[in-house]
């Protein structure tokens, strides 16, 4: 069934994911993955918080597009009661953000946001390369940000967010996967005009 077809190339490229060319983070979240009871019939729903684009005028940019998600998890200490002791910058270092992200499942909803960004560049930006204009995603974990302190920590290494710049082959895997690729009826189209508004932030 078509059930039954989708379910097995999930789990197939949740297999692939594992394998050093396509560089997963944690090798055992792609395991656990594969144990999720994923149905569907090609039709999924969210709702992506901000879509932007590192621009190439900007220290750092390079003109990719990346999808954003805001977080409100807590990973503060508790007391012997279990009652909230605190809760900031200092709980959300890297590690303690990827268990949560692992146990949350937020890499498939990330990967799920890149492949409907991958689809939406395809159809709207005109010359769409993956390889040049897809970026990544950062999750920020708004009770771990550290407002202005933060702006001396290192590329990639201030609390409360974590960033992620998947291989082009892996999200391209999860979009075949999910029946992606060329379709008839499917070739892009632009407004009159359309180009010219699609720009970055």
């Amino acid at each position: 069934s078509s059930r039954r077809r989708h379910t097995r190339s999930l789990c197939d490229w949740s297999s692939d994911v594992c394998s050093s060319d396509l560089g997963f983070v944690h090798a055992s979240y792609a395991a656990a993955l594969a144990q999720l009871p994923i149905n569907h019939r090609g039709f999924l729903t969210g709702s992506i918080d901000i879509v932007f684009q590192a621009g190439s005028q900007r220290p750092g940019g390079d003109g990719r597009w990346w999808v954003a998600d805001w977080k409100s998890n807590w990973l503060g200490s508790l007391d012997e009661d279990g009652r909230p002791l605190a809760c900031g910058p200092r709980h959300y270092n890297q590690p303690a953000m990827q268990a949560l992200m692992e146990a949350s499942h937020y890499p498939l909803q990330a990967h799920l946001y890149l492949v409907a960004l991958h689809r939406y560049l395809g159809w709207r930006l005109p010359g769409y390369t993956p390889e040049r204009d897809l970026g990544g995603y950062a999750y920020i974990f708004l009770r771990g940000t550290p407002g202005g302190s933060g702006r001396g920590a290192l590329p990639g290494a201030v609390p409360g967010m974590l960033v992620e710049r998947p291989p082009i082959a892996r999200i391209l895997a999860l979009d075949a996967a999910l029946g992606g690729g060329d379709r008839p009826g499917m070739e892009p189209h632009l407004e009159p005009g359309l180009e010219r508004g699609f720009s970055g932030c």
